[in-house]
């Protein structure tokens, strides 16, 4: 079953009565829920007769709850996708607030803007599908780029020499992480002077804090800092 778009759907004025607004949430809510319901059944490879077993109820009890045109109890519901091995996943959505109701903290159930939505259409994906693939993707680059950082300032380069001269008590895996916070800001400045207060030592990486170090020379530094961004720029 393809399953409609129910934002899209919700978007669209129907009916300025609310009873008519009630009635058709309900029923793209059984929709969805019943359809989900039918697939995990089958993708268990469990009939309706083999699941009632389970349950230890009547197949004609699990057709009930199956189906898109009855009411469907709470409990019931969750008896059904106990016996499958799954969990109910349930917010509620109020403005841009979304409220988590289930108790599953390895899921969390997120609001995506529906630019999302037509890019995962776009690519023939699920929301689900292409939310996951971007998190994968951009992961593994941030790993890229950090490993490439740790290899440039462990190497013989003589900028990676005068900036592990000024590393304190600091790990090059800590000053390259802090690297690549400065390497996000848009602006060169902001960047520059980044740099420079990570090469202080004395701000955390990522700000963009122009004040003066205590310790080195500030002109030094600003130049280490030009040399060291030079070299970043290629990654």
């Amino acid at each position: 079953m393809k399953k409609p778009n129910f934002q899209a759907w919700l978007q669209q004025k129907v009916s300025d009565e609310p009873e008519v607004i009630l009635a058709g949430k309900l029923e793209y809510l059984r929709l969805y829920l019943t359809d989900a319901m039918r697939e995990i059944r089958n993708k268990t490879g469990l009939t309706q007769a083999q699941l009632a077993e389970k349950l230890g109820v009547q197949q004609a009890a699990v057709s009930k709850l199956e189906s898109a045109l009855k009411e469907h109890e709470l409990e019931s519901v969750l008896h059904y996708l106990h016996a499958l091995g799954a969990d109910l996943l349930v917010a509620i959505k109020k403005g841009d607030d979304l409220y988590q109701a289930s108790d599953n903290e390895g899921i969390l159930l997120v609001d995506v803007p529906d630019v999302v939505f037509q890019k995962a259409l776009a690519a023939n994906m699920s929301v689900r599908e292409y939310v996951r693939t971007a998190i994968e993707k951009f992961s593994s680059e941030d790993y890229e780029l950090r490993t490439a950082l740790v290899k440039l300032l462990e190497s013989d380069d003589s900028v990676a020499v005068k900036v592990r001269a000024r590393l304190g008590s600091r790990t090059i895996q800590e000053v390259a992480l802090e690297l690549e916070k400065c390497l996000s800001l848009s602006e060169e400045e902001d960047r520059i002077f980044a740099v420079k207060n990570i090469l202080a030592a004395n701000v955390t990486g990522g700000e963009s804090n122009r004040g003066t170090s205590d310790k080195f020379d500030e002109i030094e530094l600003l130049d280490l800092a030009e040399e060291l961004l030079d070299k970043l720029a290629e990654f």
